[in-house]
């Protein structure tokens, strides 16, 4: 908008109705923290990073931010949490443009509200203004006043103060009853929805905005075209991202970066985190972590996809199959009760039912590998490392533990043999020891 706007951001741990020792500001909102929220609202008005207030030893605060925004102590300036000395050494040395100061409990915060509350307190030629959905003092009633400050009259506040006033210890509040006495401007930002400037401040408060941003995000995806029949049972994290035409029926969670490609169907009980799902793919009660599923595939119902999979297209993975850290290719199926460890499966494989990649010694993993256009019968032990050429057939119940070469019939099992009459003269040897 044109001015020089930084923000400040007041992330003390006084929320001990938490009854955590997670510091209040860090705990998740449909997959973010707290701050993050609050972070990325000031970001998108601020022209540079946000300064976040921490106090003591807020050493979690510290290692969750990194380099996002820049960190000050307000034990190096004072014994208040939201002290203004605070404030005006986060801010720099020149006196220009306006000054945000928020908390760092609100979730609901939102950027675009704070950029017509600038665009209020510019057009308005205010010194200072409140945004508030009742007044400056709402902050009592579970809900934080959110400030607004001309920093060039902010500063003189600070530098000279006022008598009876302690510069280093004034609040935000104070700075406004100051500038009221001086005969400065000051004006009140009326919210349209009060929920925006909620507090968490204890676990009741943190249902109540996961409620809201959950609803949020799910408002979001479909007017883009998804298709959420239950929202209110729908958990979409504020980092997914959904494709249009795709389904997402009650049950689904879906947290972290997963990405649903289009036209996808996802019936209930999927849990997916940081997955990658492409286009048309449907998912049944399984859970899928950290992976990718290629297009047009099928996973369950009950299936469970662990990290560092990738599952290409036109692939079936069925009912109780487990798949972990593993490759399976193009057209593949893998449809029942089976363990898909530390693999690398080519195209067109037919896996049966009960099939084994044992891929564990006792002391180390190893990997199995499968080529294109294999067959591997019911029941099968795969003991890696192991490899098992293309166009190959391994017989059901096989153990197999060397390679097989293309081309090959694979039978590692004991030949059958059948003692007509055993179960006759079991039962009589029965009879004679009784007598």
């Amino acid at each position: 908008m044109g001015e020089n706007v930084s923000a400040v951001i007041l992330a003390a741990d006084d929320a001990p109705a938490m009854q955590s020792a997670v510091p209040a500001v860090l705990h998740p909102v449909c997959g973010r923290s707290i701050l993050d929220y609050v972070v990325n609202a000031a970001g998108q008005v601020a022209d540079s990073r946000p300064a976040v207030v921490i106090h003591g030893d807020s050493g979690r605060i510290r290692e969750h931010l990194g380099k996002s925004c820049r960190i000050v102590d307000s034990a190096e300036g004072g014994d208040s949490v939201s002290g203004l000395f605070c404030m005006e050494k986060c801010t720099g040395e020149e006196p220009c443009g306006y000054l945000f100061v928020l908390t760092g409990n609100m979730p609901l915060i939102r950027g675009t509200t704070l950029k017509e509350m600038l665009r209020f307190t510019n057009e308005n030629h205010l010194t200072a203004a409140v945004l508030s959905g009742e007044s400056p003092e709402s902050g009592s009633n579970g809900i934080s006043p959110v400030y607004c400050f001309d920093s060039r009259a902010l500063r003189k506040v600070v530098r000279e103060g006022q008598e009876g006033t302690k510069p280093e210890t004034c609040s935000p509040e104070d700075v406004l009853h100051i500038l009221k006495a001086a005969g400065e401007r000051t004006g009140i930002f009326r919210i349209r929805d009060i929920r925006e400037v909620m507090t968490v401040s204890d676990r009741v408060c943190l249902s109540r905005a996961e409620a809201e941003m959950r609803r949020r995000i799910n408002e979001f995806h479909m007017m883009r075209g998804v298709t959420i029949p239950d929202p209110s049972a729908t958990y979409i994290g504020a980092d997914v991202r959904i494709g249009k035409d795709t389904v997402v029926y009650p049950g689904n969670v879906l947290e972290g970066s997963t990405v649903l490609g289009s036209g996808c169907l996802l019936y209930p009980n999927n849990r997916l985190q940081n997955a990658e799902i492409a286009d048309g793919t449907t998912l049944q009660s399984s859970v899928i972590l950290d992976s990718r599923i290629g297009s047009a595939t099928t996973v369950g119902p009950y299936a469970y996809i662990r990290p560092g999979s990738r599952i290409g297209d036109h692939v079936r993975i069925g009912d109780f199959v487990e798949v972990k850290n593993s490759t399976i290719g193009n057209k593949t199926k893998v449809s029942h009760l089976t363990y898909i460890g530390d693999a690398d499966l080519g195209q067109e494989i037919n896996v049966g039912c009960g099939v084994v990649c044992v891929n564990y010694d006792g002391k180390e993993k190893h990997r199995t590998v499968i080529g294109d256009h294999a067959f591997v019968g019911c029941n099968a032990n795969l003991v890696a490392p192991v490899e098992v050429e293309g166009h190959t057939f391994i017989a059901a119940g096989s153990t197999i533990t060397e390679k097989v070469p293309a081309g090959a019939l694979a039978i590692a099992r004991a030949r059958q043999v059948n003692k007509k009459g055993w179960v006759e003269k079991r039962e009589q040897k029965k009879t004679e020891e009784k007598e």
